[in-house]
């Protein structure tokens, strides 16, 4: 222990002892790095290099312009570059930095003095697969006034997949919007076409007035179709929840003699064949306003149109106001938002498997049907096993996750192990599946 380090990690145990506490319990006794210098030096840790030798204080810049606003939260010390040049920064109001890789902020606090960790606007917070807020604190990755460290992140994927796949996963959000934005003016045509039709339609609003206590969110995934049969039994029973299923799982359903009670659509690119137009006259479609005209007008059942979070409904939604259901690319999302508005307390999730559990696409379709999945992934399931999958999906299963976080006073219930694990479920109790179906 030398000088740097006894300093360092005096203000950080005044500070937040408990974040203290993981550091030192990190062992750095055989941690081999490497000191680089051009104009400036750094460190490489297993092939990695933390921070530039160029200019480290324009990286900083570049990463500090990645956030809108004055609040911030950091994942990943590095060198501290960017927390050094936001604590310059009068207007930063707040600056949150999240450590995990334990091992690499022991060796730095040991050869960088960290004089800002004395700034009332910083705050240090430990995060660790066992950690009691976990699942609260993956949630803020999603968070637009999220920064994630280069360096730290790539070292994280060796040994912590459980949060490098969600930094991952904020990296693919990026990417999705900048192309949302690439399709601007085809949104634009779309919005013309509706809005005269859309204003004949009821909005969703409508819809969510009508209470309920337990519901059924049914998905696409590959588990639909391996516990249909318990699905099935649910759905003779007199009294059950309400199955409220995603456009692409209708056909697996309709197979079985199932029908939803309401059927949930957001993407615009979904091929008509997906859609089982004469699923039942009094079944109700909600579907995302920007939805192609040829498929809402030609559902025979009740119709309800409503905006998403995403901010490229903006405009839409100033054009024709309606409630706004939350997103993160799937329709899972959006869904479980409905059953929550209308008040469920309890959310049972079949179907919603975020990989390809036995490389099967969809329950009830062909893989041909989709063949530009990439399957190019892995993701472990509720078994230990690990599944393939793939960014997009990976992204759904985050943006489920930071709901749950968000209600964590709501009962969600995994209906199966093969799909992946989702963080905040628990896994139905099958020898008590007649409690678990009370409506």
């Amino acid at each position: 222990m030398n000088d740097m380090y006894q300093h360092n990690i005096t203000l950080i145990r005044h500070r937040w002892p408990e974040v203290a506490e993981r550091i030192e319990q990190a062992d750095i006794s055989e941690m081999s790095f490497e000191v680089v210098e051009d104009k400036a030096a750094s460190l490489i840790i297993d092939g990695i290099q933390l921070s530039s030798t160029i200019d480290p204080i324009e990286e900083a810049f570049l990463f500090r312009q990645l956030v809108e606003g004055n609040h911030y939260i950091i994942w990943g010390l590095a060198l501290g570059h960017l927390p050094e040049l936001l604590t310059q920064d009068e207007s930063a109001q707040t600056i949150g930095i999240v450590l995990f890789n334990f091992e690499v902020t022991k060796l730095v606090l040991h050869l960088v003095p960290f004089h800002w960790l004395d700034d009332p606007r910083v705050q240090l917070i430990a995060i660790y697969e066992s950690a009691p807020n976990l699942n609260q604190m993956l949630g803020n990755i999603a968070f637009q006034n999220s920064v994630i460290i280069t360096s730290e992140r790539i070292l994280a994927q060796k040994d912590k997949p459980w949060l490098s796949r969600r930094m991952d996963d904020r990296l693919y959000t990026i990417h999705c919007r900048l192309s949302h934005h690439e399709r601007d003016s085809e949104y634009q045509e779309i919005e013309n076409q509706n809005i005269k039709l859309l204003r004949k339609l009821r909005p969703i609003e409508e819809y969510l007035v009508k209470p309920l206590k337990t519901a059924i969110i049914v998905g696409a995934g590959p588990s639909l179709e391996h516990h249909i049969e318990e699905l099935k039994w649910v759905y003779q029973q007199q009294e059950r929840p309400e199955i409220i299923a995603a456009a692409t799982a209708c056909t697996c359903l309709k197979q079985h003699g199932i029908k939803p009670d309401a059927v949930f659509a957001i993407d615009i690119d979904i091929p008509e064949s997906y859609i089982n137009f004469d699923l039942a006259k009094d079944t109700p479609l909600l579907f995302a306003s920007r939805m192609r005209p040829e498929i809402f007008t030609k559902w025979k059942g009740p119709k309800y149109f409503f905006h998403l979070s995403d901010p490229t409904y903006d405009r839409f939604a100033e054009a024709i106001p309606s409630f706004r259901l939350y997103v993160y690319g799937s329709v899972i999302h959006p869904t479980i938002y409905s059953a929550l508005a209308r008040g469920a307390d309890k959310i049972l999730l079949l179907g919603c498997d975020f990989g390809f559990p036995n490389e099967i696409i969809h329950s009830g379709l062909s893989n041909d049907t989709d063949p530009d999945r990439k399957m190019d992934m892995w993701i472990e399931n509720g078994l230990g096993d690990e599944i393939r999958t793939e960014s997009s999906y990976r992204m759904f299963l985050t943006g489920v996750e930071s709901l749950i976080q968000q209600n964590p006073e709501i009962d969600f219930v995994n209906w199966s192990k093969i799909g992946a694990k989702i963080i905040g479920t628990r896994y139905l109790d099958y020898g008590n599946i007649e409690h678990e179906i009370r409506p």
